[in-house]
């Protein structure tokens, strides 16, 4: 299956990943506790496909992450931004 090439998203899956494997957890038991198929778990940790934001928050619950733990990590916004031309938007000017 071909790799996910989205720099943000490797990096959370990473994060994910070392955040599983500091506390031990077995893959099977977060994608049942999770509700999940455990191939979705490994697609996502493997880096091959990007799941729905509620089915990661399902897994990182289920290993006993809370969200703002999984979305806490360096990542450089400011390169991710160029690399794929996105721009703030600006306030709109009222007339």
């Amino acid at each position: 299956m071909k790799k996910v090439e989205d720099k943000y998203f490797i990096s959370l899956a990473e994060h994910l990943k070392t955040l599983i494997d500091a506390k031990g957890l077995d893959i099977v038991d977060i994608a049942a506790g999770a509700n999940v198929n455990r191939k979705q778990v490994y697609r996502l940790l493997n880096k091959e496909n990007v799941p729905m934001l509620s089915t990661l928050i399902k897994i990182s619950l289920a290993a006993g992450i809370e969200p703002k733990v999984l979305f806490d990590f360096k990542f450089n916004y400011s390169e991710y931004m160029k690399d794929n031309k996105i721009y703030v938007a600006s306030k709109k000017i009222k007339k």
